[in-house]
Protein backbone atom coordinates (compact mmCIF):
# COMPACT_ATOMS: atom_id res chain seq x y z
CA UNK A 1 0.00 0.00 0.00
CA UNK A 2 3.20 1.94 0.96
CA UNK A 3 4.47 1.62 -2.76
CA UNK A 4 0.95 2.13 -4.22
CA UNK A 5 0.93 6.17 -2.23
CA UNK A 6 3.79 6.86 -3.87
CA UNK A 7 2.83 5.77 -7.17
CA UNK A 8 -0.63 7.76 -6.83
CA UNK A 9 1.56 10.86 -5.82
CA UNK A 10 4.27 10.67 -8.05
CA UNK A 11 1.11 11.31 -10.65
CA UNK A 12 -0.08 14.40 -8.83
CA UNK A 13 3.60 15.52 -7.72
CA UNK A 14 6.40 14.43 -10.38
CA UNK A 15 9.58 14.02 -8.24
CA UNK A 16 7.56 13.37 -5.58
CA UNK A 17 9.46 9.44 -5.52
CA UNK A 18 10.84 9.77 -2.01
CA UNK A 19 7.90 11.31 -0.05
CA UNK A 20 6.57 8.77 2.39
CA UNK A 21 3.24 9.31 4.36
CA UNK A 22 3.27 9.98 8.24
CA UNK A 23 0.63 8.65 10.50
CA UNK A 24 -1.26 12.08 11.10
CA UNK A 25 -0.95 13.56 8.05
CA UNK A 26 -3.35 15.97 6.45
CA UNK A 27 -4.30 15.56 3.58
CA UNK A 28 -6.32 18.67 1.79
CA UNK A 29 -8.22 18.61 -0.54
CA UNK A 30 -9.50 20.69 -3.46
CA UNK A 31 -12.46 20.22 -5.50
CA UNK A 32 -12.95 20.68 -9.09
CA UNK A 33 -16.65 21.62 -9.10
CA UNK A 34 -19.68 21.26 -7.28
CA UNK A 35 -22.29 23.84 -5.55
CA UNK A 36 -21.52 24.18 -2.07
CA UNK A 37 -17.66 23.22 -3.04
CA UNK A 38 -17.44 26.72 -4.53
CA UNK A 39 -19.23 27.96 -2.12
CA UNK A 40 -16.45 27.32 0.11
CA UNK A 41 -13.75 28.85 -1.79
CA UNK A 42 -15.74 31.62 -2.03
CA UNK A 43 -15.86 32.35 1.52
CA UNK A 44 -12.52 31.06 2.21
CA UNK A 45 -8.64 31.03 1.73
CA UNK A 46 -6.20 28.30 1.62
CA UNK A 47 -2.41 27.91 1.58
CA UNK A 48 -0.38 28.25 -1.33
CA UNK A 49 -2.59 29.70 -3.45
CA UNK A 50 -5.04 26.40 -2.95
CA UNK A 51 -8.95 26.81 -2.23
CA UNK A 52 -9.84 23.56 -0.29
CA UNK A 53 -12.71 22.17 0.60
CA UNK A 54 -11.99 19.54 2.55
CA UNK A 55 -9.77 17.46 5.02
CA UNK A 56 -8.88 14.17 6.27
CA UNK A 57 -6.41 12.68 9.17
CA UNK A 58 -4.14 9.56 7.43
CA UNK A 59 -4.04 6.54 9.40
CA UNK A 60 -1.37 3.49 8.79
CA UNK A 61 -2.34 0.33 10.46
CA UNK A 62 -0.51 -2.51 11.63
CA UNK A 63 -0.40 -4.09 8.24
CA UNK A 64 0.66 -0.76 6.22
CA UNK A 65 -2.57 -0.26 4.87
CA UNK A 66 -3.29 3.52 4.05
CA UNK A 67 -6.23 5.11 5.09
CA UNK A 68 -7.34 8.54 5.74
CA UNK A 69 -10.30 9.53 8.38
CA UNK A 70 -12.67 11.83 6.93
CA UNK A 71 -16.21 13.71 8.27
CA UNK A 72 -17.86 12.87 4.72
CA UNK A 73 -21.23 13.31 3.61
CA UNK A 74 -23.28 11.48 4.98
CA UNK A 75 -20.93 10.42 8.06
CA UNK A 76 -17.38 9.80 9.24
CA UNK A 77 -15.49 7.15 7.57
CA UNK A 78 -12.73 5.15 7.25
CA UNK A 79 -11.12 5.56 3.54
CA UNK A 80 -8.88 3.68 1.91
CA UNK A 81 -5.99 6.22 0.54
CA UNK A 82 -6.42 5.38 -3.35
CA UNK A 83 -10.32 6.07 -2.77
CA UNK A 84 -9.70 9.29 -1.02
CA UNK A 85 -7.02 10.53 -3.87
CA UNK A 86 -9.57 9.56 -6.68
CA UNK A 87 -13.34 9.58 -5.47
CA UNK A 88 -15.49 7.18 -7.70
CA UNK A 89 -18.02 10.07 -7.65
CA UNK A 90 -15.76 12.36 -8.93
CA UNK A 91 -13.94 10.66 -12.29
CA UNK A 92 -14.76 13.53 -14.26
CA UNK A 93 -12.15 15.78 -12.64
CA UNK A 94 -10.47 14.05 -9.39
CA UNK A 95 -9.56 16.98 -6.26
CA UNK A 96 -6.49 18.47 -5.87
CA UNK A 97 -4.47 16.85 -2.97
CA UNK A 98 -1.75 18.19 -0.47
CA UNK A 99 -0.08 17.54 2.11
CA UNK A 100 0.03 19.09 5.58
CA UNK A 101 2.06 17.78 8.74
CA UNK A 102 1.79 18.64 12.24
CA UNK A 103 5.67 20.10 13.27
CA UNK A 104 7.50 18.13 15.60
CA UNK A 105 6.05 19.86 18.93
CA UNK A 106 2.12 18.61 18.04
CA UNK A 107 3.58 15.20 17.04
CA UNK A 108 3.12 13.53 20.04
CA UNK A 109 -1.15 14.09 19.78
CA UNK A 110 -1.19 12.07 16.73
CA UNK A 111 -1.44 8.64 18.32
CA UNK A 112 -4.46 9.59 20.18
CA UNK A 113 -5.67 11.85 18.69
CA UNK A 114 -6.60 8.65 15.86
CA UNK A 115 -7.51 6.69 19.01
CA UNK A 116 -10.00 9.67 19.74
CA UNK A 117 -10.69 9.49 16.27
CA UNK A 118 -11.80 5.90 15.78
CA UNK A 119 -14.72 5.50 17.50
CA UNK A 120 -16.14 8.33 15.80
CA UNK A 121 -16.67 6.29 12.93
CA UNK A 122 -20.08 5.78 11.40
CA UNK A 123 -21.26 9.82 13.32
CA UNK A 124 -23.53 11.59 11.57
CA UNK A 125 -21.92 14.38 8.90
CA UNK A 126 -22.69 17.77 10.38
CA UNK A 127 -24.47 19.84 8.08
CA UNK A 128 -25.45 22.51 10.46
CA UNK A 129 -21.57 23.43 11.00
CA UNK A 130 -22.15 23.35 14.48
CA UNK A 131 -19.25 22.58 17.42
CA UNK A 132 -21.66 21.16 19.78
CA UNK A 133 -23.84 18.97 18.67
CA UNK A 134 -22.90 15.08 18.15
CA UNK A 135 -22.09 15.59 14.35
CA UNK A 136 -19.25 16.11 12.61
CA UNK A 137 -17.71 18.47 9.75
CA UNK A 138 -13.84 17.67 7.75
CA UNK A 139 -11.81 20.03 9.22
CA UNK A 140 -14.41 20.24 13.04
CA UNK A 141 -13.14 15.80 13.37
CA UNK A 142 -9.39 17.30 13.05
CA UNK A 143 -10.13 20.19 15.75
CA UNK A 144 -11.72 18.38 17.83
CA UNK A 145 -9.42 14.69 17.85
CA UNK A 146 -6.60 17.01 18.43
CA UNK A 147 -7.99 19.10 21.20
CA UNK A 148 -8.86 16.02 23.08
CA UNK A 149 -5.42 14.40 22.57
CA UNK A 150 -3.73 17.87 23.44
CA UNK A 151 -5.16 17.47 26.59
CA UNK A 152 -8.26 20.26 25.72
CA UNK A 153 -5.52 23.06 24.67
CA UNK A 154 -6.48 23.39 21.04
CA UNK A 155 -3.64 22.69 18.35
CA UNK A 156 -5.58 24.52 15.39
CA UNK A 157 -7.67 28.42 16.48
CA UNK A 158 -10.66 28.10 15.69
CA UNK A 159 -12.25 31.30 13.83
CA UNK A 160 -15.78 33.34 13.28
CA UNK A 161 -17.01 31.76 10.27
CA UNK A 162 -18.62 33.81 7.54
CA UNK A 163 -20.67 33.02 4.53
CA UNK A 164 -20.39 36.45 3.00
CA UNK A 165 -19.08 37.02 -0.03
CA UNK A 166 -15.19 38.38 0.13
CA UNK A 167 -16.31 41.18 -2.81
CA UNK A 168 -19.80 42.30 -2.00
CA UNK A 169 -19.86 41.38 1.39
CA UNK A 170 -23.58 40.07 1.19
CA UNK A 171 -24.74 36.27 2.21
CA UNK A 172 -23.88 33.78 -1.08
CA UNK A 173 -26.98 32.39 -2.75
CA UNK A 174 -25.68 28.93 -2.66
CA UNK A 175 -25.37 29.30 1.32
CA UNK A 176 -28.94 31.04 1.93
CA UNK A 177 -30.67 28.13 -0.29
CA UNK A 178 -28.77 25.67 1.57
CA UNK A 179 -29.60 26.85 5.05
CA UNK A 180 -33.15 27.63 3.91
CA UNK A 181 -32.89 23.85 3.21
CA UNK A 182 -32.07 22.89 6.87
CA UNK A 183 -35.01 25.52 8.01
CA UNK A 184 -32.05 26.97 10.14
CA UNK A 185 -30.49 30.35 10.39
CA UNK A 186 -27.00 31.06 8.38
CA UNK A 187 -24.56 30.68 11.32
CA UNK A 188 -22.94 34.16 10.55
CA UNK A 189 -20.00 34.79 13.45
CA UNK A 190 -20.49 31.22 14.50
CA UNK A 191 -16.98 29.94 15.97
CA UNK A 192 -16.10 27.26 13.16
CA UNK A 193 -13.09 26.17 11.20
CA UNK A 194 -12.55 25.49 7.65
CA UNK A 195 -9.86 23.42 5.76
CA UNK A 196 -8.42 26.26 4.31
CA UNK A 197 -7.76 28.14 7.36
CA UNK A 198 -6.23 24.91 8.64
CA UNK A 199 -3.86 24.77 5.97
CA UNK A 200 -3.05 28.37 6.78
CA UNK A 201 -2.38 27.89 10.51
CA UNK A 202 1.22 27.73 11.89
CA UNK A 203 1.22 24.66 13.63
CA UNK A 204 1.49 22.51 10.27
CA UNK A 205 3.95 22.61 7.29
CA UNK A 206 2.84 21.63 3.62
CA UNK A 207 5.26 18.50 2.59
CA UNK A 208 3.53 17.77 -0.43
Amino acid sequence: MKLLFIALFSLLYPGADHFKLQNGDLIFQESCNGKIGNAIKSVTSSADNYNFTHVGMVYIKENDSIYVIEATHPKVKMTPLSEYLYPADEKECYPKSVVGRLKNEYQHCIPRAIEEALPLVGKEYDYCFDLKNDKYYCSELIYLILLKANDGIPVFPLNEMTFKSKTTKEFLPEWVEYFKKLNMPIPEGKPGINPGAMSKADVIEIVH
